[in-house]
């Protein structure tokens, strides 16, 4: 089961960490369509789901349940430092995201 979670896991942080990256590219491009919102409003979805469970995915706490291991990436196929330090990563990535949108919205 725990192989399972790691693999369900890490295919959801894929498809978050491209969803980030995209986000990223057509706000830097000021691309403001579809193409921009589909992974923002996927990544908004994202930050309210971490934020109501503690900062954690809630794939974590049901991992949990199946091994003693608390390593930062016991639950995830991540290398252990990206796995540790994924939260604050990301959400450096997404506040830049925010200032590009919010600068290149209000300026176009």
């Amino acid at each position: 089961m725990l192989k399972f979670l790691k693999t369900f896991h890490t295919s959801i942080w894929v498809v978050m960490a491209a969803s980030n990256f995209l986000a990223f590219y057509f706000a830097y491009m000021g691309r403001f369509d579809g193409w921009f919102w589909v992974p923002a409003l996927l990544l908004g979805f994202e930050c309210v789901v971490i934020a109501a469970n503690g900062w954690k995915c809630p794939i974590t706490k049901v991992a949990e349940k199946y091994t003693d291991d608390r390593k930062p990436n016991f639950d995830i196929y991540l290398p252990e430092w990206l796995a540790k330090y994924n939260v604050k990563i990301f959400s450096v990535l997404i506040a830049l995201e925010i200032l590009i949108v919010l600068v290149k919205y209000l300026f176009m």
